[in-house]
Order: structure tokens, then C-alpha cells, then sequence
């Protein structure tokens, strides 16, 4: 029985491996191309522009997760409970019904954008996107808002139907249209072509979209039919709660990039989403299994407490044991990275990105905790969590700015992820009776000791110091997690067996 249980645990940890190393491949391949795409537009844009470009795109998120009704999440989870009974008709039914509800969101998303900008209009001084001076800019970021409604349907079909490998390619293409459709536009208007680079590149990713969702399911709208709206109430009724969670993070994302801007510049701005995109976005392609496999996993566990627990630890411990020396590498990198990534005007970023290296060691906690709640359809407690979470972000990111510049701003985020886990762990052991396996504590212990260590050599030791300082301490958190994972799994034996073969 021992046997099988120690079988089961290690191919538990190999499909965890495997999925993990696929997504975050798939990922890094994305990124590659983003980074092109961001150095083109740090070199013609500068600080300043990348600045205005960051609130163009909190601003159009912020309202079209305000107005989307969660389609892109609750879509997906009926469309994949229709498609495992596979039932053709309904289906195909359902498709419709996701695909006109998205039109009917993205026409409410932009109703609810004009009625702004014609307030704003009529009022002046009182509008939202100071920055964006042109009243017929505006209404193109409207254009891009309905674009974002009616993807994100088609995004939730791919999804729910399980074409993984398409929903892989559309991810390369979206990022590889981005690049050629603004590289161009950067190069020829300047800052004027901003908007405009936005509103091309979301016709694309529609575009993409819907040439692989309409392989597997022709595109229909359907806006007479009683029964048709009927079956998107309980869809909308899911989405509520993400809605409200959407709005709130993305409100308070664009808050404190508005009271940087008050206090500072726009390139403040861009310097702000520059260390932010380092040492978050791009740091966070560890966690891209975690919606395509993870997800699906745990909601599988159904109100099994034990599974459901040993779901979530394996999916931590792995997490830990992959994020760590690749958060290492990035403190190690980060004086060559950024003006490899952006330019040599971006350097001031550096010490807010070290500083906030230690928010995505939390997010290796939190995140996998953090979906018991989507597991369990429980958009409220998730609301919930997620807006006090923004609130605390909110009052703490502008804050540090204030009082200790771009350097406090990255310890404070870093200080704001265990503020997170800690919140998520007592709730979620309270509300899922969620119990933290305390057997590799000391290795979590470990690699957060080394990975502390990396950021203070980052931010306080110069020269070879740092550097040795950084590779020995990436080599001992790599070593460490080599071993364990090689306990735990027998990836690195079948990875040894396929290269021997090649030899042979």
C-alpha cells in the first residue's frame, strides 16, 4: 500500500513537472518576443511615453473588466462541463450563447465609456485619461475596449474545449502580431501612434482567435431567442464576484500609477512599470500551468479535504523548488537585464525590481492556496480576498513612493505578497479546512534564506562581490532543488535515458 501510494506521489509530481516546464517554455518564448517588442518601444518612446502607454492599458483593462460580466473565467467553466458530457448540440448552443453575451459586454463597455467621456467632455477637468488629450483618442480606446470583450468569449471557448495547443499558438501569434503591428507605428508617429498601435493590435488578436475557435465551433450570435439568454444568466451570475475582484485590482493599479504621476512624472510612471514588469510579469511565467493544469486538478478534488490538500502542498512545493533559483538568476541578471530589456534611461528601476523579488516567492504560497476558492465556485470569498489585497496595495505602493522612492515601492510590494499569503492561509484554513504540510518546511525555510540573501548582495554589494555572492548562492538553491525534485519524481531519469539514447 506504501508502494503505491509513493507511485501515485511520484507520478503526482511528475505531471506537475512536465506541465509546468511546457507552460513556462511556452511562456518564455512569449516573453522573448514582448521584450523585443518593449526595447522598440523604450528606445522610441522613452520613459515618458512607456508611461503613457502602461495608463492607456490599465485604463482600458480597468474598464473592460469592469463590463465583461467574467465572461473569459465562468464561460470557460460551463462550456468544459458541456463539452465532457459531449454533447454536441448543446455545445454548440452554449458557444452562441458565450459568443453573444461577449458582443452584448463589449457594446455595454463602450455605452459606459462614452457616457464617461462625455461627462468628462462636458466637464472639464473633471475626466478620467488626462493624458490622452484627443476626444476622438478616447473613442478609439473604446474600440479597443469591445475588441477585448468579444476576444475574451473566444478565448473562454478554446479554453473550455481543452485546445490547449491552440490556445499555445494563439499565445506566440497574439505576441508576435503585437510586435509587428507596433514596432512600425512606434518608429513612424512617436507617442501619437499610441492608441493606434492598441486598437490594430486587439484586431488582430480577435482575429486569431476566432480563425482557431471557428474550427471547432462556427461562430453564431443569437440576440431573440428568450432561451438563449436564459442560459447566460447563470454565467453571468459566476462572473459577478471576478468582475467586482477585476475592477478593484485593476482600479487600484491605475490609482497608484495616477498618484505616482501627481507626485512625479510620467517617466516615474514607466520607471514604476518597468521594475514591476521584470520583477513580476516576466518572473511569473513559473505560475503559467497553474490555470491550463493546476486549476482543473484541484476543481477535480471536488469537497475532498485530504485530496484537495495534497493538491494544493505538491503544487506549492513545486512552485517553491522551481521559482527560487530562477529568482536568484533574476537579482544575479538584473544590472544587464534592464537596459538590455528597455534602455540605459531605466536603470533607477533596478533596485525596485531586487526589491520586489521576494513578492513572487509569496506568490509560490498564495496562488496555489489562493484557487481553492475558484475551485469551489466561491466568487464571493475570492472577491473578497482579492479586494483587500488591492486596498492594502493601494495604500502601502503609493505610500513607500513617497517616503523612500522606487526602492521602498519594491520592498513594500515584496512585504504586501506575505501579507497576501498570510491572509489567504488563515481564511482559507478556516473556510476549506486547508492544512499546510509542514514536512518540507525546512526546505522552504532554506530557499527563502538564500533568496533574502540574493536580493540584500543585489541591492548593498558591488562589483565581483555581488556577483560571486549571487552565483553561489544560485548554485546552492539550484542544487537543493535538483535533489529534491529527482527524490520526488524520475523526470531526471527519464530526461538521462532519452539523451543516452540520442548518444547511442
Amino acid at each position: 500500500m506504501s508502494n503505491q501510494k509513493s507511485k501515485d506521489k511520484q507520478t503526482s509530481f511528475n505531471h506537475i513537472l512536465k506541465y509546468t516546464g511546457i507552460f513556462s517554455i511556452v511562456q518564455i518564448l512569449n516573453i522573448l518576443m514582448n521584450i523585443v517588442r518593449n526595447k522598440i518601444a523604450a528606445i522610441f518612446l522613452g520613459p515618458s511615453g512607456l508611461g503613457v502607454l502602461s495608463l492607456y492599458n490599465t485604463a482600458s483593462n480597468l474598464l473592460n473588466q469592469t463590463t465583461n460580466f467574467g465572461i473569459p473565467m465562468s464561460g470557460v467553466k460551463h462550456i468544459s462541463e458541456i463539452h465532457e458530457i459531449g454533447d454536441s448540440h448543446r455545445l454548440r448552443d452554449y458557444a452562441c450563447t458565450v459568443r453573444s453575451f461577449s458582443v452584448l459586454s463589449g457594446l455595454f463597455g463602450v455605452l459606459v465609456g462614452f457616457s464617461v467621456i462625455l461627462f468628462c467632455y462636458l466637464h472639464p477637468g473633471t475626466g478620467i485619461l488626462p493624458h490622452i488629450n484627443d476626444f476622438w483618442n478616447k473613442l478609439v480606446l473604446l474600440a479597443v475596449v469591445f475588441l477585448m470583450s468579444v476576444t475574451g468569449g473566444e478565448m473562454a471557448i478554446l479554453k473550455g474545449t481543452k485546445q490547449l495547443k491552440s490556445v499555445t499558438k494563439v499565445s506566440l501569434l497574439m505576441a508576435f502580431f503585437t510586435l509587428l503591428v507596433c514596432s512600425p507605428i512606434f518608429y513612424l508617429m512617436g507617442r501619437t501612434g499610441i492608441v493606434w498601435a492598441l486598437l490594430l493590435s486587439n484586431v488582430s488578436y480577435l482575429w486569431i482567435h476566432l480563425h482557431y475557435s471557428t474550427r471547432v465551433l462556427p461562430y453564431k450570435l443569437d440576440f431573440r431567442s428568450r432561451s438563449n439568454l436564459l442560459r447566460g444568466i447563470p454565467m453571468i451570475k459566476l462572473g459577478i464576484g471576478f468582475i467586482m475582484a477585476g475592477l478593484f485590482g485593476q482600479g487600484a493599479d491605475y490609482v497608484i500609477r495616477m498618484l505616482i504621476l501627481n507626485s512625479g512624472s510620467e517617466a516615474d510612471v514607466g520607471l514604476y512599470n518597468s521594475g514591476y514588469v521584470i520583477a513580476v510579469t516576466y518572473a511569473a511565467v513559473i505560475f503559467t500551468a497553474l490555470e491550463a493544469d493546476y486549476f482543473p486538478r484541484l476543481s477535480a478534488s471536488g469537497n475532498d479535504v485530504e485530496r484537495q490538500n495534497v493538491t494544493v502542498n505538491r503544487q506549492i512545493e513545486v512552485c517553491v523548488l522551481l521559482i527560487t533559483p530562477f529568482l536568484i538568476f533574476f537579482v544575479l541578471a538584473m544590472p544587464r537585464l534592464i537596459p538590455l530589456l528597455y534602455s540605459d534611461k531605466f536603470v533607477e528601476c533596478i533596485p525596485m525590481s531586487i526589491g520586489a523579488i521576494l513578492f513572487m516567492f509569496f506568490r509560490a504560497f498564495s496562488l496555489p492556496i489562493g484557487y481553492l476558492a475558484l475551485a469551489r465556485g466561491d466568487s464571493l470569498m475570492f472577491m473578497f480576498t482579492e479586494i483587500i489585497y488591492d486596498l492594502v496595495v493601494m495604500l502601502l505602493i503609493p505610500y513607500s513612493y513617497f517616503n523612500w522612492g522606487l526602492l521602498g515601492t519594491g520592498l513594500m510590494l515584496s512585504f504586501c505578497g506575505l501579507l497576501d499569503f498570510l491572509m489567504v492561509f488563515f481564511l482559507y484554513r478556516w473556510r476549506y479546512s486547508y492544512h499546510f504540510s509542514c514536512q518540507k518546511l525546512w526546505m522552504y525555510i532554506i530557499q527563502f534564506i538564500l533568496l533574502s540573501s540574493a536580493v540584500y548582495a543585489g541591492l548593498y554589494f558591488t562589483g565581483w562581490l555581488r556577483i560571486s555572492t549571487s552565483i553561489l548562492l544560485f548554485l546552492i538553491s539550484g542544487t537543493l532543488s535538483v535533489y529534491i525534485l529527482s527524490k520526488e519524481t524520475d523526470f531526471f531519469t527519464k530526461l538521462k535515458q532519452k539523451f543516452h539514447k540520442r548518444d547511442e
